[in-house]
């Protein structure tokens, strides 16, 4: 991941268009913070949706696997339990 300046960017977008086009990520920054990112528009994003959704199914299965059947599933048992827990 690159970081240049908003000076640097504004001279040199048209060669930082093609870098992130490439699959490249810049961080933009203005006073030395980071003010914007500049990334690929779509095949980068959905790699990272599917690693989070994969994450996630993994840890639902560790979880799963430390509790058991005493977690239910569908939504007439959840809401059974919780009417019960505020009587």
């Amino acid at each position: 991941m690159k970081s240049v300046t908003a000076l640097e960017a504004k001279t040199r977008f048209g060669e930082l268009l093609e870098r992130v086009m490439s699959g490249e990520e810049i961080i933009i920054t203005r006073h030395d913070k980071a003010v914007a990112r500049m990334i690929p528009e779509g095949v980068s994003r959905s790699e990272e949706v599917k690693k989070a959704v994969d994450g996630l199914l993994a840890l639902q299965k560790k979880i799963d696997g430390h509790a058991g059947n005493r977690i239910p599933r569908d939504w007439k048992t959840l809401k059974k339990l919780v009417e019960e827990g505020r009587e």
